[in-house]
């Protein structure tokens, strides 16, 4: 049931604020549904946003009807085989709740980027359901190649007659961002087999998914990595089963040092990317193609020169175009698959609109009261609590600990440089970059926040991650000595699975600090206290 809280006449005014989506507050949580984060009705934006979300939306559908048209038995089996490929029929609805608020500059420049990962992402889900041995074998099944997810994709552009699939992102690691509640369905399915649920839920789930029989069996090998940490490396044994079929495909480890910053460690580093161009020479037998390995890079270097840019447009101004959900999944999801067609494209449209909103002087957060630096890791299932931050509180997380990864420059022209500038790419994952190889780099937070003119710090505290609890204390003990310069916010959450850390729960904490710490009012006094338990 679903009742409007506030007139229109009190939200706009005037007619001319109607048209143009002004109004003092955007009032988001009048619009969802009772127990839920879903609107009742599209987001009113004036009418020239609201065109632009429209098409973007539609344009979503199509791409989507697109992907089932390509072969729709095929898909058909693939939607009842496993039950992870229908989170993204929830695609449109994250479309809408990853820009909740967006206006103007933003919401393009946000849908641009969201457009590029969806398409990425039809086009992978495509690739790996086409090889699928479960519903056919043909002439792909044998050229898509089986990856962990961790794992950059760059090496595998020197085998440009073969598809690499990040398998678990696919299914495992997006499916909470779509549907929130499916996490814990295979979290469940993993402690079923005895696996202790009161670790990190993100090895949980993928090994849930193995559990269950749900990764498609595509290829005839299967690379793995140690990234990013000791709890993901604890599904090893259980993808090992599931995409070696039980040791009858050959697999490869490819490892990263977690001392990635001492130079005793580069050379090991550099050795394992030659040991698994090795692997996939005799695998393929086919030659490494430098001249399509060193393309690929060439487009890699190109999007991480314009995204150090638009970091300089994030930390120097107040005119950055991509607002904080979008920014930390676009640069997490380009880690992975590098310079791509569709992440070359579209980074240089964001750029431009980052140039062109600094050019103008364009506020394009005018609700900000605080600059935030998110550190660890954010939880999946409320990856959009960010933008509830900045709707709800005024707090921008102007850039989050995942994004500062793999964004290093490598050299092109001399060999043993580039090899040692790729492994420090492949040592720098998300969630590692800062989490191993000495305390120094979780407090790299101070000069990070220092660099992007923060004045807040939001700590993601995963109740399942051993490695940061046993952290707790060192930064307790840090917080002290920076507690006059910053306001340090924790946010609780369970990483995969919302019902041991609600979204509410995480709500709560912050808005327990800011009225009780800093005193401060809500921008948006519908989203202070709602209920979306039921919600995507």
């Amino acid at each position: 049931m679903w009742k409007r809280k506030y007139s229109i006449k009190e939200q706009y005014g005037t007619l001319g604020h109607f048209l143009k989506g002004d109004e003092d507050c955007h009032y988001i949580g009048q619009r969802y549904i009772e127990n839920t984060n879903i609107f009742a009705r599209r987001e009113w934006r004036g009418v020239k946003d609201t065109g632009v979300a429209f098409g973007y939306w539609m344009y979503t559908w199509v791409k989507m009807a697109g992907l089932v048209a390509r072969n729709p038995v095929r898909m058909a089996k693939a939607f009842w085989k496993y039950r992870w490929l229908s989170a993204y029929l929830t695609a449109p609805a994250m479309v809408d709740r990853w820009t909740e608020g967006d206006r103007g500059p933003v919401l393009k420049c946000d849908l641009v980027a969201i457009d590029c990962m969806i398409s990425d992402t039809i086009d992978t889900i495509w690739k790996m359901i086409r090889a699928d041995r479960r519903f056919g074998e043909n002439k792909h099944t044998e050229k898509t190649i089986a990856i962990d997810y961790t794992l950059p994709k760059h090496i595998f552009f020197g085998f440009p007659d073969y598809n690499a699939i990040n398998i678990q992102q696919q299914a495992a690691f997006m499916v909470p961002l779509l549907r929130k509640e499916l996490g814990g369905y295979y979290l469940d399915q993993s402690v079923s087999v005895g696996i202790p649920g009161d670790m990190c839920t993100l090895p949980l789930v993928e090994t849930g998914v193995a559990v269950e029989g749900e990764y498609p069996d595509i290829g005839n090998f299967w690379l793995s990595t140690n990234n990013p940490c000791d709890a993901n490396m604890m599904d090893n044994t259980a993808m090992y089963r599931a995409l070696s079929d039980d040791g009858r495909k050959p697999v490869y480890v490819v490892n990263s040092p977690l001392m990635y910053d001492d130079p005793t460690t580069r050379e090991f580093g550099v050795h394992e990317l030659y040991a698994a161009i090795d692997f996939l020479e005799q695998q393929t037998g086919e030659k490494f193609n430098w001249v399509t390995f060193k393309e690929h890079l060439a487009k890699t270097n190109q999007v991480n020169r314009e995204e150090l840019e638009r970091w300089d447009i994030f930390a120097n101004t107040s005119s950055a175009t991509l607002n904080p959900v979008v920014q930390a999944l676009y640069r997490i999801y380009f880690y992975q698959q590098g310079g791509t067609k569709y992440f070359a494209a579209s980074s240089k449209k964001t750029l431009k609109l980052f140039q062109k909103a600094a050019e103008k002087q364009i506020k394009t957060f005018p609700k900000t009261r605080h600059r935030a630096l998110a550190w660890s890791c954010g939880s999946t299932y409320y990856t959009h609590g960010s933008g509830w931050l900045y709707n709800c509180w005024g707090i921008l997380c102007v850039i989050n600990m995942d994004s500062l990864t793999g964004h290093n420059i490598i050299e092109l022209d001399d060999e043993a440089e580039l090899m040692e500038d790729l492994a420090d790419c492949y040592s720098h994952s998300p969630m590692r970059t800062h989490t191993v190889g000495g305390n120094r780099h979780i407090l790299q937070m101070w000069e990070t926040a220092e660099k992007f003119n923060c004045d807040t710090i939001i700590m993601y505290d995963d109740v399942g991650c051993k490695g940061m609890a046993s952290a707790a204390g060192l930064l307790e003990e840090e917080f002290n000595k920076y507690r006059d310069k910053y306001n340090i916010i924790w946010m609780p959450h369970s990483l995969m699975d919302p019902r041991i850390v609600p979204p509410a729960e995480a709500r709560r904490a912050v808005n327990q600090y800011m009225q009780s710490v800093l005193h401060e009012e809500p921008l948006d006094p519908t989203l202070v206290d709602f209920d979306d338990s039921m919600g995507w």
